[in-house]
């Protein structure tokens, strides 16, 4: 089974949002990540990359301005 990690791209540098992702949802501008085990994690920004190869989904936040 492959999985991913979900991380967010704040100042050029990857975070972690979460481990073994399996799911992702988006709705205008909120991204819906579901786990392995059904926990969910919703987080406001645009879905940059999605890397199937690698494991690998960037997210990156709106602007906490606007």
């Amino acid at each position: 089974m492959c999985l991913s990690d979900a991380f967010e791209i704040v100042g050029g540098e990857r975070r972690p949002l979460m481990s073994y992702v399996s799911g992702i949802s988006v709705e205008n501008n909120l991204i819906t990540l579901t786990d392995m085990l059904g926990a969910r994690k919703i987080v406001s920004g645009n879905l940059r990359s999605v890397d199937l190869t690698h494991n690998v989904i960037l997210i990156e936040p709106l602007d906490k301005a606007q």
